[in-house]
């Protein structure tokens, strides 16, 4: 990997910089947070748009007595810095519990939300939905209801709009790959993405402009590795994942070549960029314990897979390789978007009501929410 980092700064005209590797204990920079909104059915991608207003997608329930339960709603801003009751702009998207598959409690459908700005004051607003039974889908929902203009076998992740390229691009942890969407062509594959060095699968999770290099000719993206299971103990099933391997790479799209930026994670999820050009990076959780049994949820507090209320918020000065802990006891974080200087969080995977022990042990229903955590001043 060393040799592509050389070449890629060059390439570029920029100082290299080293890879960044997560030590076992990051500074801690606490920063006061609260939840805004509860009651959430798997809350993942969310936005702020110019007015205000929060777009929040909600993956559903799995329950599959309802299977059509993801939504998008809207929260717009009302007095105190609080949203109005939300309301519900597109509904009846598949949900699916995967705990049968993966032995895990995780919730596949709606997925991500997403703005491009196409010049000349148009905006597209883009929501992506992996659905394994009608296929996979990218939507347009500037106007409502929404309409398909992308469809893809697999599931399709996180969204990312890419101004100089004017396309979109997305991640599908299922086939490893990094993929180009653009109106009226075939998908093309960017980057298909190098097993880690255990023999895990890749898993890429989300994809964002790096703000870090924002001034290159055609500005790379940040791919964040969640990292499969490793593969040959059956008596793990569902939890066999290793700690502190996953990365952060960055790709350039036009010579698709890949570095990476930050080593030494256990399962990232969402990536944002603050003001000042940090990288904040959420883990979903800090160990891996009681898979979901088949056939049925138990009756008792139990984690499902990952451990509940284990993740963290961590900062990166990608330019001194600073790295600060601003938040930990995060309920499995997923998504995050940075506004001013406030971030959100969605939390809360898996079987609404069901049972998960909180970090002091104690039992209490499951339920997603959004937090919102301030950032220290600079």
């Amino acid at each position: 990997m060393k040799h592509l980092v050389t070449h890629f700064h060059e390439a570029h005209n920029i100082s290299p910089m080293p890879t960044i590797v997560i030590p076992n204990k990051p500074l801690p920079r606490p920063c006061t947070s609260e939840i805004i909104l509860r009651g959430l059915n798997n809350p993942r991608g969310l936005r702020i748009k110019a007015d205000g207003s929060l777009l929040l997608v909600e993956a559903g329930t799995g329950d599959a007595d309802n299977p059509f339960s993801g939504r998008l709603l809207q929260f717009k801003p009302g007095a105190a810095s609080n949203f109005l009751p939300a309301e519900v702009l597109a509904c009846g998207f598949r949900s699916m519990n995967m705990q049968a598959r993966m032995c895990r409690d995780e919730i596949f459908g709606l997925a991500d939300i997403a703005c491009g700005d196409y010049g000349h004051s148009e905006k597209r607003w883009l929501l992506s939905q992996t659905d394994y039974v009608a296929g996979s889908r990218v939507m347009d929902v500037s106007n409502l209801p929404p309409t398909t203009l992308f469809q893809s076998h697999g599931n399709l992740n996180a969204l990312c709009y890419h101004p100089q390229r004017k396309s979109w691009l997305t991640v599908k942890p299922d086939t490893n790959q990094v993929v180009e969407l653009m109106e009226g062509q075939p998908e093309k594959v960017l980057a298909d993405l190098p097993d880690l060095p255990g023999g895990q699968h890749a898993v890429p999770v989300t994809v964002i402009l790096d703000q870090y290099m924002s001034d290159t000719t055609t500005q790379p993206v940040l791919i964040s590795l969640f990292s499969g299971e490793l593969q040959g103990d059956a008596d793990k099933t569902g939890i066999h994942f290793q700690k502190a391997v996953s990365k952060i790479l960055r790709l350039d799209p036009d010579s698709r070549e890949l570095t990476a930026v930050v080593e030494g994670l256990t399962l990232p999820t969402g990536l944002a960029f603050t003001a000042q050009r940090q990288l904040l990076v959420l883990e979903l959780c800090a160990d891996f314990c009681q898979p979901m049994p088949a056939g049925h949820v138990p009756d008792q507090a139990w984690h499902g897979g990952f451990e509940r209320y284990s993740g963290r918020l961590l900062c990166l000065d990608l330019q001194t390789g600073t790295v600060n802990c601003l938040a930990d006891h995060l309920d499995t974080p997923s998504n995050l978007c940075v506004d001013g200087n406030t971030v959100l969080i969605s939390e809360g995977m898996g079987l609404p009501g069901r049972l998960i022990p909180d970090q002091d042990g104690q039992a209490r229903p499951l339920q997603g929410y959004v937090r919102r955590l301030f950032l220290p001043a600079s």
